[in-house]
């Protein structure tokens, strides 16, 4: 032992140290005693919060992916493709984890890629579109780089009204010269345009729309299975990635029908297969065919007979809207998760009418969950700004702002713009959008403008479009971390562009019903 130790213990036990010496080791020895009690104590601490933070995991893997529910299960079914079949844009929506995380450089050289193998399809196969290039005397090989998108010719959201005359066999006829993919001979023997928008969707596997015709004429929209599949596939996936959680077997609820061919409704009916049957619910099960459709979004009715018909809609509608005021009480009162979709001034007067009656849900406590799509449109002079009809939302039916989103699409698109916290509209990565002066020259980022996309997911026809909307385009969102393009919330028609909007024609309806709610008040 050191001498210099030795003498240390030496001092420790002189016979006058004795008790202090006792003392200290006293004192030491309750010190390790203590100190043992407080790692025990920490390790029985540790080991209860790594269990909690693993049963909070586990809960969350149940709970926070959606993409495990049954719902999504259906969506695969119904809407993937395989993979052997895959070009560049099926890699983007079916291989993506999560379309609003993706680095934007990647996105950016995949979004190029995707454009330049659907112009090089349609020039290849559309007659129509392979003949516009010439006159812009453009060829698919010019697109090199991201800046010369600028110079794929592009179509007005007009033109897919511009059929000769609104009669199958015409119809058919501008279909086969505007079309990409084949939809064979015509061998329709009817002579109503609702059946023979059913017969060609069968043709097509894929699905048909058309516009509200606010102006009188329709816009008819064509979309083969490859279409159809990739555009549902990504919608329903963006939307179920959207707090809250999906439980298994939701609610589904839209206040239309859903026996149309009018898009909103034909978007929703066919989405809604992803929910299973029973506990779909709709508006009316009604059918609303093409002339009804236009009877009601114009509000003008041509005869006697058409303005008995325009009445009991009307009445219809009424009807059925407190019969789904009635339904929603009942699942609150079942603790049912619901989901609810709608265009906003449809919800907007079943909410004004609750707020008149002093109905007040809490469908929030069972993580539902509301939509809104299709804008105000006709109804622009009654719109409120987006914080505070998710208040009125918050307010009537119980479910917290964070639990409201409004999408932004429209007809011709194959993608969508979903607000987030702040409003801004975050577009899908594969969209390249452009905002357009009067010369169809681009005005880049930060100006509002007319808003113009490139869209490669369409497969059965050009989806290159001029549209009549009036937006701003940023680079990023300002507030969130998502990345991307986003559209500022402030979107509206442009000068002079016709009223338009599928979303019109149950706005229409419901007018009359609002005005006398607000006449009570």
């Amino acid at each position: 032992m050191p001498a210099n130790i030795k003498n240390v213990i030496g001092k420790l036990f002189k016979s006058e140290d004795i008790f202090c010496s006792c003392y200290f080791f006293i004192w030491l020895s309750k010190i390790q005693r203590y100190i043992k009690i407080c790692l025990n104590i920490t390790i029985v601490i540790t080991e209860l919060i790594v269990t909690n933070n693993r049963k909070k995991t586990e809960n969350m893997t149940l709970m926070t992916s959606s993409l495990n529910s049954e719902v999504w299960k259906r969506a695969n079914s119904l809407f993937g493709r395989p993979k052997e079949q895959w070009s560049t844009i099926d890699q983007i929506i079916y291989n993506s984890e999560n379309y609003f995380t993706i680095p934007s450089e990647k996105a950016e050289q995949k979004r190029f890629d995707s454009i330049k193998e659907s112009v090089e399809h349609h020039y290849k196969k559309s007659r129509f579109y392979h003949q516009l290039c010439k006159e812009y005397q453009f060829d698919p090989s010019n697109l090199k780089n991201t800046a010369d998108l600028d110079k794929v010719p592009m179509v007005p959201d007009t033109f897919f009204k511009e059929y000769p005359k609104e009669s199958p066999k015409s119809v058919f006829e501008w279909l086969q010269k505007i079309s990409t993919v084949d939809i064979g001979e015509y061998n329709y023997r009817g002579r109503n345009m609702q059946g023979f928008l059913r017969w060609t969707e069968d043709r097509l596997e894929g699905l048909v729309n058309h516009s509200s015709g606010t102006t009188g004429n329709y816009s008819l929209m064509f979309r083969d299975k490859i279409t159809y599949q990739r555009f549902y596939y990504a919608a329903v996936k963006t939307l179920l990635e959207i707090p809250p959680t999906l439980e298994n077997n939701p609610h589904y609820v839209y206040p239309g029908s859903p026996n149309t061919f009018l898009t909103i409704g034909r978007w929703l009916s066919e989405g809604g297969k992803v929910f299973s049957k029973d506990h779909r619910h709709f508006l009316t099960e009604r059918e609303i065919s093409m002339t009804i459709a236009r009877l009601i979004s114009t509000g003008y009715a041509r005869d006697f007979k058409e303005k008995l018909m325009l009445r009991k809609l009307k009445k219809a509608m009424i009807k059925g809207e407190k019969k789904l005021l009635e339904l929603l009480q009942k699942l609150d009162k079942k603790n049912e998760q619901t989901i609810i979709i709608s265009p906003p001034f449809q919800l907007f007067s079943m909410m004004r009418i609750m707020e008149k009656e002093d109905i007040h849900l809490d469908l929030g406590e069972s993580n539902s969950v509301v939509f809104t799509g299709g804008g105000w449109k006709i109804f622009e002079d009654k719109k409120v700004p987006l914080d505070e009809f998710a208040g009125l939302v918050e307010k009537t039916l119980g479910i917290p702002r964070s639990s409201y989103v409004d999408i932004y699409g429209m007809s011709e698109m194959n993608g969508l713009a979903v607000s987030c916290k702040a409003g801004y509209k975050h577009l899908h990565p594969w969209i390249h959008p452009m905002v357009l002066d009067d010369n169809e020259g681009n005005l880049g980022f930060g100006t509002f403008g007319r808003f113009a996309f490139l869209d490669p997911v369409s497969h059965s026809y050009p989806g290159y479009i001029m549209t009549g909307d009036r937006v701003k385009l940023l680079k990023r969102c300002p507030v969130c971390e998502k990345t991307g393009f986003v559209l500022e919330p402030d979107i509206s028609r442009m000068t002079g562009a016709e009223a338009k909007g599928c979303a019109n024609l149950m706005r229409g309806m419901m007018a009359e019903e609002l005005r006398k709610v607000e006449g009570d008040q």
